[in-house]
């Protein structure tokens, strides 16, 4: 009987060990895989296209993407958020684009200059670019103030072409 009870308690004691070591869920974002239905969207509702570019295993990828942009695909109004989309820098997937071309997420990466994971780039319906690109992880606590003022920098420009 204390043989039974000390196989079990090492047993529940693994156990935890392991659920508090579990590396949690990857966060999602829908995939930039059909941009020109994208972009055929974002100027129908009049909102920005954000697209994170990243790697897979990237730690500040994640962090981008779980902090910031979920949330921003997320919250407010239906209508007036941002549509917001990944690309893997890495990958050779297909990936249709603004003209209705295939491509890839690489190529996408390498026609805008990005150079970085994480990368956000911010763009209009017909593939414009309306901000400068953030580039890099949030290191230093402020990568929510810099995102809002890319977006805001995005709408202003988007305003501006109305």
């Amino acid at each position: 009987m204390a043989a039974t009870i000390r196989v079990a308690t090492a047993l529940a004691c693994a156990v935890l060990t392991c659920v508090a070591h579990a590396e949690p869920a990857r966060a999602t974002l829908p995939a930039a895989d059909d941009l020109a239905s994208d972009g055929r969207t974002a100027l129908r509702r009049g909102v920005p296209l954000v697209i994170l570019f990243s790697l897979p295993g990237c730690a500040y990828c994640e962090v981008v993407r779980r902090h910031y942009l979920l949330p921003l695909a997320r919250e407010g109004a239906a209508g007036e958020r941002p549509l917001v989309r990944e690309a893997d820098l890495s990958s050779a997937a297909p990936l249709r684009g603004f003209d209705g071309e295939a491509g890839s997420g690489s190529a996408l990466g390498k026609r805008y200059g990005i150079r970085v994971a994480p990368s956000v780039l911010v763009l209009d319906g017909r593939g414009r670019q309306l901000a400068p690109v953030l580039e890099g992880g949030d290191v230093a606590g402020m990568y929510g103030a810099y995102l809002d003022d890319t977006l805001a920098t995005a709408r202003r420009a988007l305003a501006e072409k109305r």
